[in-house]
């Protein structure tokens, strides 16, 4: 049986320095798992390819994001070459949030500047209003397409987004577990206070923090769905444990 995981870097099962929440659902469960989490990566990213990668997915967990993002679709080598020349936000990735070298592939800009492209949109065209329409408009258009396929889902959010016209777009929010962003949860936890650096990598929660959103809220979406493996939990505990210390010690937190 196949889980498929959506998100941003919060839900990136690539990230290098710790293991995000959806590292541990191949690791719990007997379970097929598809990761469409990447770097930046914004809601237009995650909605399309989403839709994309849902032949014979069973059960399906997606994390929405900052509604501000923009992402591009880029099918011009040269461009790509360009966007590779930049201080930041200087990768594409592919469908399932890969970085890959050559177009077509999507650009995660995310709300940074400091290039031609991006410093032009955000000051001719740039709409907050449209962000949220067109976040809405995704979100809605994904729950239609799990739903023709009878696939059971469930949505969080990773950071606030303005939901009260939500209903006007035909938005189940019961189809959202919690309707606390992620942020705001690792940001009022003791996890971010005491382990959190913040130089560096501090958008991304530390190891801690994701083993505990996993028990809260992942294992029983997954045991509703899938089989338990035999894994000593509290050994993972522990090794998650003095990851956390590790890279808080290291100042990579």
């Amino acid at each position: 049986m196949k889980l498929l995981t959506a998100g941003c870097g919060i839900s990136q099962i690539s990230f290098p320095h710790w293991p995000t929440w959806v590292k541990y659902p191949s690791i719990t469960h007997d379970l097929e798992h598809v990761n469409i989490g990447g770097p930046a990566s914004g809601n237009e990213y995650i909605a399309h390819n989403v839709i994309k990668n849902l032949d014979d997915v069973d059960c399906a967990i997606i994390v929405w994001t900052s509604y501000p993002k923009i992402d591009l679709y880029i099918e011009s080598q040269d461009i790509v070459d360009e966007i590779k020349t930049y201080e930041s936000r200087n990768f594409v990735l592919n469908k399932i949030g890969r970085v890959v070298q050559n177009a077509p592939a999507w650009w995660p800009s995310s709300v940074s500047g400091g290039n031609r492209i991006k410093d032009w949109i955000n000051k001719n065209i740039f709409s907050d209003a449209y962000q949220v329409d067109k976040t809405l408009i995704q979100i809605a258009g994904v729950q239609k397409a799990l739903e023709n396929k009878n696939i059971d889902y469930h949505m969080f959010l990773g950071y606030n987004l303005p939901l009260d016209d939500a209903g006007q777009y035909g938005i189940n929010l019961e189809r959202f577990v919690t309707l606390e962003s992620m942020y705001d949860n690792y940001f009022s936890s003791d996890w971010q206070k005491n382990y959190s650096t913040t130089n560096e990598y501090g958008l991304v929660p530390v190891a801690g923090w994701h083993w505990q959103f996993y028990n809260e809220f992942i294992f029983k979406i997954l045991d509703a769905r899938f089989n338990r493996k035999d894994v000593d939990l509290e050994k993972i505990a522990k090794g998650v444990q003095e990851l956390t210390e590790k890279k808080f010690k290291d100042g990579v937190s």
